[in-house]
């Protein structure tokens, strides 16, 4: 199991740098061949983005309405006390509220990698962070 960083998503529908290993990837989760969550907060996360970078209401409902094709993919609903734990994991690994949550989902879900260009992952010891390229796309 794997849990899915705004970042990945962002590669793609921003087309950085990253876009083509990241798209491969999200494929993969899109047609079952691997399992993973992330959470309604960083799915929010990714349309707030798009927004800011000029993506059209279109752009962002296509995004959206892709996901419900996505068969690996699970969507955690965060609950106000996951945000308030995720103070925690703030003052504990010196992570900002998003990674936190990322962070607490997972150690709630009991997933050890998360998909994500951000290297701030690296300094939670438990949590093994890979690259689409680092996965083989």
């Amino acid at each position: 199991m794997l849990f899915i960083d705004s970042n990945i998503f962002l590669e793609v529908e921003l087309a950085q740098e990253h876009g083509v290993p990241a798209k491969n990837f999200l494929k993969a989760v899109q047609s079952g061949r691997l399992d993973a969550y992330t959470t309604d907060f960083h799915i929010d996360n990714v349309v707030i983005v798009m927004e800011n970078y000029g993506k059209s209401w279109r752009d962002i409902a296509v995004f959206l309405t892709s996901l419900l094709q996505y068969r690996g993919l699970s969507i955690y609903h965060l609950t106000i006390y996951d945000k308030i734990e995720a103070t925690e994991v703030m003052r504990d690994e010196g992570l900002d509220f998003d990674d936190a949550l990322a962070v607490r989902t997972m150690k709630k879900l009991n997933i050890k990698v998360i998909v994500s260009y951000d290297k701030d992952f690296d300094r939670v010891k438990w949590v093994k962070r890979k690259t689409p390229e680092d996965l083989g796309f």
